[in-house]
């Protein structure tokens, strides 16, 4: 089963990375002139917590330090290239929602990019995510192929994600973004049109 983690950990790292390129290339130009920190210590808590994320940590952000004051925090951002608790890519402040609120598509793309994480990971084992796991020997209970199959709709999903933001979608796109989360009440209706 290590072998399986350890695949597990890479695929996941790999795919978060690209996650977080694309999350910071939409978000910087909010987030470069904001004065509110966004990121808090009890959030950073999570990745020593979390026995998966730690392995995450691990391999993809050695090198990195946590503080107790700051967590991963450091004056350039955050220190981790990877392992980051599903909290940190499903906050999206109001201006940076509101920069999209005028396209229903392009708006229900960003929220689905801030929950693929969350995605990849939920009911991992049980009803617990797979960052809820504190156990090494809960860890190796993780079904890799169920994990798998969450880990491929949301890599499907953030190309379409990627696709619709850069104003290219199709039917097929659209379809990507159901399988991770349903539209707002608000958009359904014409996103549902697009189908």
């Amino acid at each position: 089963m290590k072998s399986d983690i350890t695949r597990l950990v890479d695929r996941y790292g790999h795919f978060e990375q690209r996650l977080r390129q694309h999350t910071e290339r939409w978000c910087r130009p909010f987030c470069s002139v904001c004065r509110h920190v966004c990121c808090r210590v009890h959030f950073c808590v999570e990745t020593r917590e979390s026995v998966f994320l730690r392995r995450v940590v691990k391999r993809f952000s050695d090198r990195s330090v946590f503080s107790l004051s700051h967590g991963w925090l450091t004056a350039t951002g955050c220190a981790l290239a990877a392992g980051h608790p599903p909290v940190c890519y499903e906050f999206l402040c109001r201006h940076i929602s509101d920069a999209v609120s005028g396209d229903p598509c392009r708006h229900y793309a960003l929220q689905v990019s801030s929950l693929l994480i969350t995605h990849v990971g939920r009911r991992a084992l049980g009803g617990r995510h797979l960052v809820e796991i504190t156990r090494a020997s809960d860890l190796n209970r993780v079904n890799p192929d169920r994990f798998m199959n969450r880990l491929r709709e949301a890599e499907i999903a953030f190309q379409a994600v990627v696709d619709i933001l850069d104003g290219r979608s199709s039917k097929a796109d659209i379809q990507a973004l159901f399988r991770i989360v349903r539209p707002p009440w608000t958009d359904d209706q014409e996103i549902r049109r697009l189908m």
